[in-house]
C-alpha cells in the first residue's frame, strides 16, 4: 500500500486534489488584512525578501503573495516523499522550489543537501537584473519542530542577501486540526480568514553569534504575534494559549 501512495500518479493525484481544494478555500474565504501597507512597498520595491509563517498555518500561506505584484517565490521542499509532494503543489501554485532538508540537531553530519540547498536560495533571493530581487517563503519551525520556535535559516538567509524579514499570520474561523507536531490547521470554505503582517529589518552582515540570537528570539516573538493576531480577529482563542 505505501509503494501505492508513494507512485508518482498518487502523488500528482494527491496534489491535484488538494491544491484544487485549497483554491476553493480561499475563493470562497471572506478576508480582514491588516498593516500589508509596508509589505506592499517591498512588493513594489521588487527587492529580496524572506517570507516566514509557522508550519502549522502551511495550507494557509499560498492565499497572501500576489503572484502579479510580489517577488517570484521559492519554497524548501525536504528531500523526503512527503517533500516530492510538496514541490508539486508548490509548482500548480507557481511558486520555484528548492530541495533540501536541515540537519537533525541530534546528528548534525546527516545535512541531506542543506549546505547546497542554502546556497540554491541564496542565488534565488538575490535574483538577476531582469528580476530583481526574488521571495523565499519558509516555515522557520518546519520540517520537525519544535513548533514555534525558529531556527537561524531564516536570519541567515537575511543576512547573506540583505533581504528584509516579513512575518505573517494568517487564520481562518473554521478549519480542520490535526494532532501533529504542529497542530496543522486545513481551512474549510465558506469561511471568515484573516491575515496579519509584519516587516523586521534585513539581519546585519556583521551581526555576530550574541546578536544573532537576540534577534532570533525577537522575530519569532514577531512571527508568533501576528499568527496570534490573526486568531483574535476571528475570535478565536490563540492556539498558543489554547
Amino acid at each position: 500500500m505505501s509503494d501505492i501512495l508513494q507512485s508518482p500518479f498518487m502523488q500528482d493525484l494527491i496534489a491535484n486534489t488538494l491544491v484544487g481544494y485549497l483554491k476553493f478555500c480561499y475563493k470562497t474565504t471572506r478576508w480582514t488584512i491588516e498593516d500589508q501597507t509596508p509589505v506592499e512597498a517591498i512588493w513594489d520595491g521588487k527587492g529580496p525578501v524572506v517570507l516566514m509563517f509557522w508550519h502549522g498555518r502551511l495550507h494557509l500561506g499560498h492565499a497572501s503573495w500576489p503572484r502579479d505584484r510580489g517577488q517570484p517565490v521559492c519554497v524548501l521542499a525536504s528531500m523526503s516523499k512527503s517533500g516530492e509532494v510538496s514541490m508539486k503543489i508548490n509548482t500548480r501554485f507557481g511558486y520555484h522550489s528548492i530541495r533540501g532538508s536541515s540537519a537533525k540537531k541530534s546528528d548534525p553530519t546527516k545535512q541531506k543537501g542543506g549546505a547546497q540547498a542554502f546556497r540554491e536560495l541564496i542565488r534565488w533571493i538575490r535574483g538577476d537584473r531582469e528580476t530583481g530581487g526574488r521571495c523565499v517563503a519558509m516555515t522557520p519551525d518546519g520540517p520537525r519542530g519544535p513548533a514555534r520556535v525558529m531556527t537561524e535559516g531564516s536570519l541567515k538567509l537575511s543576512q547573506m542577501s540583505g533581504a528584509p524579514l516579513v512575518v505573517l499570520g494568517q487564520s481562518t474561523k473554521h478549519y480542520m486540526e490535526f494532532k501533529t507536531w504542529d497542530r496543522m490547521r486545513i481551512p474549510l470554505p465558506f469561511s471568515r480568514g484573516a491575515m496579519v503582517w509584519g516587516v523586521l529589518p534585513a539581519i546585519p552582515a556583521d551581526t555576530d553569534d550574541r546578536q544573532l540570537e537576540a534577534l532570533r528570539l525577537q522575530a519569532e516573538q514577531a512571527l508568533t504575534g501576528v499568527t496570534d493576531r490573526a486568531d483574535v480577529l476571528l475570535g478565536l482563542v490563540p492556539q498558543g494559549a489554547a
